[in-house]
């Protein structure tokens, strides 16, 4: 299940059960309003913000007339989530004299590469969203399925280190936003500190109703706090209010010092060095071949992270390159473009391929690019090995399988082979059989040459993708769904006195079941794939469950889960 909105954690930071409604936002204030008087490219200490996502309309005119000075807006998510209301909450808040900021939630956990890659994507959705370089870009680090916290504290801040590494290539100020105790458990935000400091933006809320002002005697006790969010409901609005604990500036600050009355000071250069490294300062090795992106992948002016970005490739892009080189941890590969000009992009990082190579007969060179692979990131173990190629262990069925998130595709069904890509959310698979080898129910897809290639359709019977049947025989992969939660039955839900009208639209996060009521007992109408619209009239909040009630033929209705806990299913 995707996270297309910012989550409220203040379950990490509170005891008490989340109560507050967050499904209704305010739409935009058309009226004549006096706009909040803040400096757009800098506040000082204990000025109000926000902070807002596609949850939130494109018009700020209502938080800024309350007194909100500068602005959060969500730019993106993993790799394939951009916010569609970014652009037209930036600009509302520049119209609105706010100055503005981005964040992107996360979805790397501790894998260190993978945050390179989302930083990249950041940096790119914030260009395209209109963030002007040199604001402030944070990562929203925090739990959920598709971002584990759960890996090592030096993992963990390694992953986050690269990403904000990435940003302040990128030109923006990065930031690191999560809750008081994810930072104090799960992350060493001395080390990151050392590097950025004043750059932590931290969740920690006093109560989960409404909080009009900050309330210093429940400051959570951090050094290098930057900003503090203290509600997720800031003067009734439904929306997340701040307070910056030190002075902030969007303006350019290169030297990285601290000495401007405690600013924050992750500044990066307002624009990205080009620094281009000349040919003669690098060691390239001649090879002809072809590179297949896994992912998305920048393609850059130079061979530095620093470079400027040419565009961004997306997975399955092929490349071809003359030749490759080694530096730190990257390996660089060179394609010749027009007049004599090259593009250069990350062929491998800490000796794991960014995607797959072939190499053509050269008379200099025909290895794929070598690199130190003793680097690589350990596989996990506790798989057996099986041999993936013997068709009497496999079930036959032709079928479509649509990836929920992003999943490798291997050479074998074993989470021990090699991966060929990463898919990409929504990559459609056509595959000929299936296999279920312990937890997994691999899916085999067929590839050039008789050969192919393997990815994960269920894990513990919990589908990462939809099925889309190819025949009239085939029958989905026969797995034992997970068991649904089961609560008290609910109260009458046809009886409108209990529901809170709002016309919206909800886009369902993963597969959810659209039920005869709105309890987890009532009978299942259908379930939902992910990516489906639906409309709906009201929502009605039971428990640890905001329910949403679609309209359907003659005068009836479904209902659907849209939070649990207070955390979307779904966007909007």
């Amino acid at each position: 299940m995707r996270s297309t909105n910012k989550k409220f954690i203040s379950a990490l930071a509170c005891a008490s059960a989340m109560t507050a409604l967050a499904i209704v936002d305010p739409m935009g204030v058309t009226k004549t309003h006096q706009v909040a008087q803040a400096a757009t490219d800098n506040v000082p200490a204990r000025s109000a913000g926000i902070d807002v996502s596609s949850w939130q309309s494109t018009n700020l005119n209502q938080q800024a007339k309350s007194g909100a000075q500068f602005a959060v807006v969500k730019v993106s998510e993993g790799t394939n989530y951009q916010n569609p209301n970014a652009q037209g909450q930036i600009q509302s808040a520049e119209q609105n004299n706010m100055m503005t900021m981005g964040y992107h939630y996360t979805h790397f956990g501790s894998d260190s590469n993978r945050a390179v890659q989302e930083g990249n994507y950041a940096v790119n959705s914030a260009q395209q969203a209109g963030l002007p370089q040199g604001s402030y870009l944070a990562t929203d680090w925090e739990q959920d399925v598709n971002n584990n916290t759960n890996g090592s504290v030096a993992a963990n801040t390694n992953a986050i280190t690269s990403f904000m590494d990435t940003v302040h290539d990128g030109g923006y100020n990065p930031m690191l936003y999560s809750s008081e105790w994810l930072l104090k458990n799960k992350v060493d935000t001395n080390k990151i500190s050392e590097k950025y400091p004043n750059a932590l933006w931290v969740a920690k809320y006093k109560t989960n109703g409404r909080e009009d002002n900050p309330d210093f005697n429940y400051f959570p006790s951090m050094d290098n706090v930057a900003i503090w969010q203290y509600t997720q409901n800031w003067r009734g609005q439904n929306v997340d209010g701040n307070v910056n604990v030190v002075p902030l500036s969007n303006k350019t600050n290169t030297n990285n010092s601290n000495a401007n009355n405690g600013q924050s000071s992750s500044q990066a250069p307002a624009r990205p060095n080009t620094n281009k490294p000349a040919e003669t300062e690098t060691n390239w090795i001649k090879q002809d071949g072809t590179f297949t992106t896994g992912g998305a992948i920048n393609l850059r002016t130079g061979a530095s992270t620093s470079s400027s970005i040419i565009a961004q490739l997306p997975a399955n892009s092929e490349v071809k390159y003359d030749a490759y080189a080694t530096k730190g941890n990257y390996t660089w590969l060179r394609q010749p473009r027009a007049n004599d000009q090259y593009g250069y992009l990350v062929g491998r990082a800490n000796g794991q391929d960014w995607g797959t190579f072939k190499t053509t007969a050269s008379a200099t060179n025909t290895a794929k690019p070598n690199t130190n692979t003793n680097n690589k990131p350990a596989q996990p173990t506790n798989k057996p090995s099986t041999n993936t190629n013997v068709n009497s262990d496999w079930t036959k069925q032709n079928g479509v399988f649509v990836t929920g998130g992003a999943i490798n595709l291997r050479t074998g069904a074993s989470t021990n082979s090699k991966v060929i890509a990463e898919l990409p959310a929504n990559s459609e698979v056509k595959y000929d059989a299936y296999r279920t080898i312990g937890q997994y129910t691999w899916l085999r897809q067929p590839r050039a040459n008789g050969q192919y290639g393997y990815l994960v359709g269920r894990n513990n019977g919990q589908a990462w993708g939809t099925f889309k049947e190819g025949s009239a025989t085939a029958s989905k992969p026969a797995e034992t769904k997970p068991v649904q939660q089961t609560t008290p039955k609910q109260v009458n839900t046809n009886n409108n006195a209990s529901w809170t009208k709002q016309n919206g639209t909800f886009i369902t996060g993963g597969a959810i079941n659209l039920r005869t009521g709105a309890s987890t007992t009532s009978p299942i109408i259908e379930t939902l794939p992910i990516n489906t619209v639906i409309k709906y009239d009201a929502y009605y909040r039971s428990g640890n469950y905001v329910w949403l009630r679609q309209p359907r033929a003659n005068g009836q209705y479904g209902y659907l889960v849209g939070r649990l806990n207070n955390q979307a299913w779904g966007y909007r």
